[in-house]
């Protein structure tokens, strides 16, 4: 696993779990309606980050974990982005999570 991208991925879903959970609730139920998901669903995916993130750290340790946890960030990316397409948001905010994908699936390379 590349150890120095590893990090960068690993802060990066740190900080957007953390952020997305720590918002106010009214923030949350307004990025939830946008999104078109309900608020658990909202919270659940901000959870998922920190986890994944977490399973890329663990990834650095025992490689098995780190490659499922990337899928795992790699595929809830991928349905973010497409969320946001079907949102009709710019196309910077679709690129985002795409480039994230990216970089995630960037750490598996040896």
């Amino acid at each position: 696993m590349n150890t120095a991208l590893a990090v960068i991925v690993i802060v990066f879903f740190g900080v957007q779990g953390i952020a997305r959970l720590t918002a106010s609730p009214e923030e949350q139920r307004a990025s939830a309606y946008h999104f078109g998901v309900s608020l658990s669903e909202y919270r659940k995916t901000s959870a998922l980050m920190i986890i994944g993130g977490l399973g890329i750290a663990a990834g650095l340790v025992v490689p098995p974990l780190g490659v499922a946890a990337a899928i795992g960030l790699v595929m809830l990316m991928t349905i973010v982005a497409g969320l946001r397409l079907l949102c009709q948001d710019g196309a910077l905010r679709v690129a985002l999570p795409l480039a994230a994908a990216v970089l995630t699936a960037g750490t598996l390379v040896w």
